[in-house]
């Protein structure tokens, strides 16, 4: 009898034991399942344009299924309906600034409403036209912005957010666009469009210490850095005035200072801005198609930078235009046309 007892606690404790084991082995599995989850990016894109307005449009990329998709949210008339190139996000994501080409005109507008943007700020910078292409809230907590007119890099003193200052005036070339501030300010980055170039300077002592080849004649246009700052993304048309386009951008190793890899969408596309994900997973590329007066349309391209596969893309000026029931010229100096982009994540 007490034999039998014996063997029928060790048979419960056995059981118990592989119940046990089950239940652990199910909650792992599970919480190895979630853990596969991918994430969903969700954020609205900010688009200088050469249209006379601040265009906002929703993105949604879903890592799961590999998708994107997204449509224009509205846009903001600019005063004048003036051009620009440039546009910069502060990062607390409040704040966008927006240079305007001729006038030289700084407007600071509050995000805080995604899509319900506001001027709080208004303010004449230059006596001449300026056309800033590139832009960067530096880590140095400066703005930087990019002159092609002026061919140098203007920087802008922004303690108080809304008044911004305009600080000092450097690195100096000829057809200046992309700008980008390394290493707490200790090196600054730029493309220029004439030199077909990207230069590094020692903001210290203000030298140029490497020239960065891209071994073509091409327009380089904004450049921006992943988050971590170790990759450099530069918008390239690929090609000179007078040629078909063949854009690109061009991933450049920061500390090697050497271009490491390229994504080229080829002919009838004009890449003039990269943006990532807030973990770099991926690049979401503002690029013209060309000849603009055949496909009167910018569009957004969604890479995976992983595999360099291109997800998909989002039209911003025709389906903005469609909504609107226009059909605009597309003429020289009004062309449909968006260039610098900044995305506002959702947390």
């Amino acid at each position: 009898m007490k034999l039998l007892k014996t063997k029928s606690f060790k048979v419960v404790l056995i059981l118990l034991a592989i119940a046990l084991i089950a239940a652990g082995y199910l909650s792992f599995g599970a919480k190895d399942t979630s853990a596969q989850e991918k994430k969903i990016y969700k954020g609205t894109v900010y688009s200088a344009t050469r249209g006379g307005h601040l265009v906002f449009t929703t993105i949604t990329i879903d890592s799961n299924r590999e998708m994107i998709s997204g449509s224009v949210a509205g846009r903001m008339p600019i005063p004048n309906h003036e051009q620009a190139d440039a546009i910069e996000m502060s990062p607390d994501q409040k704040y966008i600034y927006y240079p305007t080409w001729d006038t030289s005109t700084l407007y600071v507008i509050d995000i805080t409403n995604r899509t319900n943007p506001k001027v709080v700020t208004e303010k004449k910078i230059f006596d001449k036209p300026t056309r800033h292409c590139g832009s960067h809230w530096g880590p140095d907590g400066k703005l930087y912005f990019s002159s092609m007119s002026q061919g140098d890099v203007h920087v802008f003193d922004i303690k108080n957010p809304i008044d911004p200052k305009l600080m000092d005036r450097l690195y100096k070339t000829t057809y200046l666009c992309g700008v980008q501030v390394l290493e707490n300010g200790k090196y600054v980055w730029t493309s220029d469009m004439k030199d077909h170039k990207i230069y590094v300077y020692d903001a210290k002592t203000g030298n140029r210490i490497k020239e960065i080849g891209t071994g073509r004649k091409e327009f380089l246009h904004r450049a921006r850095l992943s988050p971590d700052g170790k990759l450099l993304y530069q918008a390239s048309t690929g090609a000179v005035a007078g040629q078909p386009a063949d854009g690109r951008f061009y991933i450049v190793d920061t500390k090697a200072m050497k271009i490491k890899d390229t994504v080229v969408f080829g002919e009838d596309y004009d890449v003039h801005d990269v943006a990532t994900t807030p973990d770099g997973k991926y690049a979401i590329a503002a690029v013209r198609r060309v000849p603009p007066t055949e496909y009167k349309d910018s569009e957004y391209i969604v890479v995976n930078l992983q595999t360099k596969k291109v997800l998909g893309s989002i039209s911003m000026c025709k389906s903005c235009h469609a909504s609107y029931g226009v059909n605009p010229e597309a003429k020289s100096g009004r062309e449909v046309f968006i260039c610098g982009i900044q995305i506002a994540w959702e947390k």
